[in-house]
């Protein structure tokens, strides 16, 4: 019988289980390695191992390689690669001109612009946060919402406010969370506790952005079975006090920025300093974008897997052989290592389970 060397791992071929549909194919992987384990227990007589049970094996695969799809990582996560538009996170760095207006390479989303100004040898380090323009003007987020007022029944509370210039629509917040996105100043919530305290807010929204959070009001709900309204809560003198605290607006030397009117401008207050650095940060809608979601509590299906390699007889010839991973299930725990020296190697890992006929893997050499 001949001795036999195996070397290469290649055409690594992913097929969706029960059929021979290819779902991924990778062209070669530097390295792989399976593992089958089992565990025995011993019966003993006078003690020597007498008797053996054999667990059910337990196999590995590990495949390292430094050139994948992305759809590989999609595989791994559970998820389908999804190409189209995503919001982008953006930051671009800017040294003021004279008119003082930055334009941005895309155009920003409702609401996500920040500006700073940063050192300028390493650009990087934040000097000062250049805060926008709150006057409820074309260009700027809307002013503070003010005058919110909410009276309960036993389940339902009805909040109201009053109109906020330039502002399109509202978000209203019950403890800390939105539940509610009306266009008008007024908003009824339902399905509360009877005799339970709440604690309300309203935001303003356009185009530029959104206000800072009203004075919060808190209310405690009536008895079970109150059908009337009782009379309307507002925030206290101090709630007020707080609120009106964080409001941004132009500061006590006037630097500020608000939005043009192109919706990618940004305009700088005349305190802005012409010739210093500027970092914008935004988020921006993007074509042409690969993308898969890693969710908590999706996982990755299982697939058969293909691969080839070489097996070189004692003698020097290289004959063609095979491996078929019957029913793989890429593992729950994915490790991607980035090294800013080397080229990134990606190490996945495969969980060989038994297919029906418990089978877990064939290999199959053609020495003909």
């Amino acid at each position: 019988m001949s001795t036999y060397g195996l070397k290469d791992a290649s055409n690594i071929t992913f097929v969706k289980r029960g059929t021979t549909t290819p779902v991924l194919y990778i062209n070669y992987a530097n390295q792989t390695n399976t593992q089958w384990q089992s565990n025995t227990v011993y019966a003993k007589k006078k003690g020597i191992n007498a008797i053996a049970w054999d667990a059910a094996r337990t196999g590995k695969l590990t495949i390292q390689t430094e050139e994948f799809d992305l759809r590989l990582l999609a595989l791994m996560a559970g998820d389908d690669l999804h190409k189209g538009s995503k919001s982008i996170f953006k930051r671009e760095v800017y040294q003021l001109r004279g008119d003082r207006i930055i334009q941005l390479d895309n155009k920003p989303t409702e609401g996500s612009v920040s500006v700073f100004r940063v050192d300028d040898r390493d650009k990087r380090e934040h000097i000062e946060e250049i805060p926008m323009l709150v006057s409820g003007d074309a260009g700027s987020v809307p002013p503070m919402v003010t005058d919110v007022a909410v009276s309960t029944k036993d389940t339902t509370a009805t909040i109201t406010w009053g109109a906020t210039k330039n502002a399109t629509s509202y978000v209203v917040y019950r403890n800390g969370v939105a539940v509610g996105y009306p266009v008008e100043t007024s908003f009824n919530d339902a399905n509360l506790t009877p005799e339970t305290e709440y604690k309300y807010t309203v935001v303003a929204k356009n185009a530029a952005g959104q206000s800072v959070q009203s004075a919060e009001v808190v209310v405690t709900t009536a008895a079970r079975g109150t059908q009337e309204a009782g009379e309307a809560v507002k925030a206290t003198e101090d709630a007020i006090k707080r609120a009106e605290g964080n409001a941004s607006g132009a500061n006590l030397n006037g630097l500020y920025f608000k939005m043009t009117e192109g919706g990618n401008g940004i305009q700088l207050s005349d305190s802005a300093v012409v010739g210093a650095t500027y970092v914008v940060y935004y988020v921006t809608k993007q074509d042409g974008v690969s993308s898969y979601t890693i969710n908590a509590l999706k996982f990755a299906s299982n697939y058969e897997i293909y691969a080839d390699s070489v097996i070189r007889s004692e003698d020097g010839e290289d004959k063609f052989a095979q491996i078929h991973f019957t029913n793989a299930k890429p593992a729950a725990n994915v490790t991607f290592n980035q090294n800013a020296e080397q080229v990134t190697s990606l190490s996945l890992e495969f969980e060989l389970l038994a297919d029906e006929n418990m089978d877990q893997a064939i290999y199959n050499y053609i020495e003909d």
